[in-house]
């Protein structure tokens, strides 16, 4: 963790600052911005398959500052930092200006923080010397908090209030330098004598149910102090070990299949970069237009949408559900594998009807469909493979705005990468991932009925090839899947059969012409792969009748 050896010095009134008649007169030059980046997120909460431990590790970098920063700075002085989440109301103005960050200096504040959000997290102080009192005390806080998340953080001095991007810039181009230098040294592990951690070489230090590293402790007090303060919205299944999940699967020893969903949202620094644009350069008016974005990406990515999961999830069977990561722009959450595809897709489409116009709300999105007790920790790495294929071919075909959606059924290979389990299977060339919303250039969404770009597919070809599919029968639909795996002329051998022996149902693969021989295959086997859990409506039908 970085400066944990700072140094102790005595606190002295730097040059330049003098104190008269209680009021704190400073020159720009004085204060200092720091920048604090919580480095190794995916590391430090998935290193365990434990729900709870995932949970708990989620929360501690949620709350990390909370519980460890600002405690911090209020050892070293009594108001410690001014948060305008925290702090701001009718007696104390929320807005950063230079005048109300000086006024609060005068009231006994030591800094203030500018802007929490998309993974950032500056602070202006109002001296070197007090950052760096703050900071020894934040990281012994921190390592006592969570054991061994790590984090970066870097200042410039010599700021400048007319100009917020010419000191952003420059204390992102010593953040990266620092990056380089950054220890990857972790606190001191085990001795040949001790027993440890299978999974992470950990001590065993404390009994929890049974023998846990010191870290997994931290992880799973704060799981539990998350449950005795939770919200309503927040609603979670609250049970012990696997009930955790086996509350969300269909039947308990016919069908434990679960789903993660991993959502992300798109090109988020380009659009905190467009959020400036026509913006004056000063402080005042950078941090306003920031916080502003913080709390809209919040509001969209987050609370509304949680709200859109849980009114379709209630009209679900098996509508439980249970959210392990949800801050910015990113969302990953477990439930019943049946409702996956439905709830990702709502997600997307209500995302996309609330953007502004020619600002696009767009996210990606990867399910794995998984066993209830399988690594967890597994599927949630597939799922994220499944989000970033989504990402990989915007930028492949050059598209600014699109929300898509990928999945993988776990039936194994765990330990292997999405690209090598789909060379293994033969099925890296499938019409996946499907085009959920798609954008033009001009940032206007685009109604598609047929393919994107003349060769992608889009939900709304999905959704009438799901119409076929279902008057095909379900017999048809299995051996249509076997088929397509053999070749591609067993394959319309195949279709040929169905379709003569339907002729009264008239059944059209090609969707009116839409999908050639080769798409047709790729697109059949996809859906077919997931037909019972996601596109075959009697077992739909059956399974809310049964709930």
């Amino acid at each position: 963790m970085c400066d944990i050896n700072v140094i102790m010095r005595e606190s002295v009134l730097p040059a330049g600052r003098q104190k008269e008649r209680g009021t704190v007169h400073m020159s720009e030059k004085d204060y200092i911005l720091a920048m604090y980046d919580i480095r190794g997120k995916q590391d430090y909460i998935y290193k365990s398959s434990k729900i709870k431990e995932i949970v708990g590790g989620s929360y501690i970098i949620r709350d990390c500052f909370d519980d460890c920063l600002f405690p911090s700075a209020e050892k070293v002085s009594e108001k410690g930092i001014f948060s305008y989440r925290r702090n701001s109301g009718q007696d104390e103005p929320g807005e950063f200006t230079p005048e109300n960050f000086e006024n609060r200096l005068n009231r006994g504040y030591i800094g203030e923080v500018v802007y929490d959000g998309g993974g950032n997290f500056f602070v202006l102080y109002r001296d070197a010397e007090i950052y760096r009192e703050v900071n020894r005390r934040f990281y012994h806080e921190l390592l006592d908090k969570s054991y061994s998340l790590r984090v970066l953080t870097t200042f410039i001095d010599g700021i400048h209030f007319d100009d917020y991007r010419r000191d952003r810039d420059r204390l992102y181009a010593e953040h990266h330098r620092r990056e380089q230098r950054e220890s990857m040294l972790h606190p001191v592990n085990t001795l040949p004598v001790v027993q440890t951690d299978y999974r992470t070489s950990l001590p065993l230090a404390e009994l929890h149910h049974i023998k846990v590293s010191y870290e997994s402790k931290k992880k799973y007090m704060k799981y539990e102090e998350m449950l005795r303060d939770h919200t309503n919205w927040e609603k979670q299944i609250q049970t012990d070990g696997n009930d955790l999940q086996d509350n969300l699967i269909t039947r308990k020893g016919e069908e434990s299949l679960l789903a993660v969903i991993y959502i992300d949202g798109n090109s988020m620094g380009a659009r905190v970069e467009r959020c400036l644009n026509g913006v004056d350069k000063s402080y005042s008016a950078c941090v306003q237009a920031l916080r502003q974005f913080s709390e809209e990406i919040q509001t969209h990515y987050i609370d509304k949408r949680i709200d859109d999961v849980d009114a379709l999830l209630e009209k679900k069977a098996n509508s439980g559900r249970r959210f392990v990561v949800y801050a910015g722009d990113e969302v990953t959450f477990i439930c019943n594998a049946r409702n996956a595809y439905d709830v990702a897709r709502e997600y997307l489409s209500r995302l996309a009807e609330e953007s502004p116009e020619g600002a696009p709300r767009t996210s990606c999105a990867g399910i794995a469909v998984f066993h209830s007790h399988a690594p967890f920790r597994e599927a949630y790495r597939i799922a994220e493979e499944c989000c970033e294929s989504g990402k990989k071919l915007m930028k492949k075909e050059g598209i600014t705005d699109a929300s898509l959606i990928d999945f993988h059924y776990c039936q194994g290979a765990f330990g292997t990468s999405l690209e090598e389990i789909r060379k293994e299977e033969e099925t890296e060339d499938s019409s996946r991932p499907w085009f959920i919303k798609y954008y033009d250039g001009s940032g206007q969404p685009e109604e598609r009925e047929g393919l994107i770009k003349e060769k992608y597919i889009s939900d709304s070809i999905v959704q009438k090839m799901k119409d076929v599919l279902n008057k095909a029968g379900h017999s048809n639909i299995k051996n249509l899947a076997l088929s397509a795996r053999k070749s591609a002329a067993d394959f319309r051998s195949e279709l040929e059969r169905i379709c003569a022996h339907q002729l009264e149902k008239q059944l059209d693969f090609t969707l009116g012409g839409l999908l050639d021989d080769e798409m047709q295959r790729k697109l059949i086997y996809d859906m077919v792969i997931v037909y019972d859990l996601w596109f075959d409506d009697e077992k739909q039908k059956a399974g809310k009748e049964s709930a």
